[in-house]
């Protein structure tokens, strides 16, 4: 029984060492590990900050359209309430004349004189 754990704990120490032995291959002797494409430097790099810019290039302008699209209706909504509400004026003027005017008619009719 005691030879087939000293053969358990001589395999599981080879496998360690070779374990090892294929990081250090894999990553090389002064690596601190795997790591992230930009942690790589060089081109890589170069190319994730590149395309990183172009997607907040694009998301920037899909926003500002956004803001430009919206900033028109908002102006075109206020344009109409600016023509409605002179219309309004414009009645209320028709109206204020037209009693002006009725209020003289009755001034005459009875010799009301201001």
């Amino acid at each position: 029984m005691a030879s087939l754990v000293r053969l358990s704990v001589l395999r599981s120490s080879a496998l360690t060492r070779s374990l090892r032995t294929a990081a250090v291959l894999r990553d090389g002797p002064f690596s601190s590990g795997g790591g992230h494409v930009s942690d790589a430097g060089g081109k890589f790099k170069e190319r994730e900050q590149a395309m990183e810019e172009a997607y907040f290039r694009k998301q920037t302008a899909e926003q500002l359209k956004a803001l430009k699209e919206y900033m028109e209706q908002k102006k075109k909504t206020a344009e109409a309430l600016i023509a409605d509400h002179e219309e309004e004026i414009r009645k209320h003027k028709e109206a204020l004349t037209e009693l002006y005017e009725d209020i003289g008619q009755v001034d005459k009719a009875h010799g009301d004189k201001k």
